[in-house]
């Protein structure tokens, strides 16, 4: 039995339930562009795979893993004979046992699966009988195993789409990290990539040249980013003078975003205290707001008068060159004094999870105008504002 058909239609879990089912024993081609794979079946159970992403070539896997050194890697496919797989090699060599590779082996299926799951379409054409070429080690896995891995990537994938900065972004390392304990540890993955970033990279360009494949380079650049070790690069505000309608997309993405922190941290003290937390609200403004000169002839404290015309206003008012920088000082002293109204009424707990919750929902504001956050260097403000918290 052969088949073909495009992923837009029939999903690679159906075809691999198919496939594992019925017990088939075949090759499995699968194209998009340039980009090619191969998984192989012996009876349903997937047995060997190739890739023409060189990130998923064998070697490349080693490399990743740190199981064996660049120069052993160029040495080994220097002097391995025509049409002898890699693997083979080494083994030949007495540089791995049959075993090792076979751990290697499986991780390189895995991945080489694993990075289809990110294809939105891509023909595919499954031919019976087909085995894996001479001279080729194999191993059995079970897919279905790797189906349940692949879809829990794609649920984490997307919200891993929500943090990271857009392609043209550049990325680079924090000089003065604020680390949020005295030790870190980094993953052998999160050290590769901080060392591709080296003194700053696009971000499609650490995609490109990432030896891990696209899951586990986003997946490291986040974990690193929320480490607080790299930043996103940017020109200074001073720097920068906005056209009209760019001011007015920036005021909005601000009152969203504030109007949304404020009323977080209003409905927490209303939740626990009733009217007497609305109250603790309006008066922590009200005896503090010769804090927040610029804020002080406009606000009341309460959550309902802030928006977009208000913001709009101030903002008018202010010099082009400072404008951005200001509003966001005065807002940020602003969210700091209710917070800590936040943790004196309500306790550790729900300050923890309050802070929580304000970053969560300014990412989720910051995320729907990516670009120009970025280009104003909201993220990096924001970020730096909360984690101080």
């Amino acid at each position: 039995m052969s088949f073909t058909g495009n992923l837009k239609t029939v999903s690679l879990p159906d075809i691999f339930q198919l496939i594992f089912s019925t017990k088939k024993t075949g090759v499995l081609y699968v194209a998009k562009g340039e980009s090619k794979k191969e998984i192989y079946f012996r009876g349903g159970f997937t047995i060997y795979a190739t890739s023409s992403a060189e990130q998923d070539l064998f070697g490349n896997i080693l490399l990743k893993m740190g199981r064996i050194s660049k120069p052993e890697l160029t040495k080994v496919l220097k002097e391995k004979r025509d049409g002898k797989k890699i693997g083979a090699a080494l083994v030949e060599k007495g540089l791995f046992t049959r075993d090792e590779i076979l751990d290697c082996l499986r991780m390189q299926i895995e991945e080489i699966i694993y990075g289809l799951f990110g294809w939105k379409n891509g023909d595919f054409k499954f031919i019976e009988g087909k085995t894996p070429p001479p001279e080729t080690i194999q191993t059995e896995l079970n897919p279905m195993n790797i189906i349940m891995e692949g879809t829990r990537r794609i649920d984490e994938w997307e919200e891993l789409k929500k943090i990271l900065p857009p392609d043209e972004a550049i990325v680079e390392l924090e000089r003065n990290p604020i680390l949020k304990t005295e030790q870190i540890r980094l993953e052998r993955n999160e050290i590769l990539i901080m060392a591709l970033i080296g003194s700053g990279k696009k971000m499609e360009d650490i995609l490109r040249e990432s030896l891990l494949d696209q899951f586990l380079t986003c997946k490291s650049l986040v974990n690193i980013m929320q480490a607080g070790l790299i930043k996103i690069g940017k020109p200074r505000f001073e720097d920068k003078k906005p056209n009209i309608d760019e001011t007015e997309e920036l005021i909005k993405l601000l009152a969203n975003i504030y109007k949304h922190n404020f009323g977080v941290i209003l409905a927490s003290l209303k939740d626990k205290m009733g009217t007497k937390g609305e109250k603790i609200y309006t008066e922590t403004f009200q005896s503090r707001k010769s804090e927040y000169p610029l804020l002080s002839d406009h606000l009341t404290g309460r959550d309902g008068e802030l928006g977009f015309e208000l913001l709009f206003k101030i903002a008018k008012s202010l010099p082009d060159d400072a404008k951005i920088h200001r509003i966001i000082a005065n807002f940020n002293d602003l969210l700091s004094d209710y917070l800590n109204i936040i943790q004196k009424y309500l306790g550790k707990k729900l300050y923890k999870r309050t802070v929580s919750q304000l970053k969560i929902q300014t990412q989720n504001n910051i995320n729907s105008k990516k670009q120009l956050a970025l280009k104003w260097g909201l993220e990096e403000e924001f970020s730096r504002a909360l984690r101080s918290l």
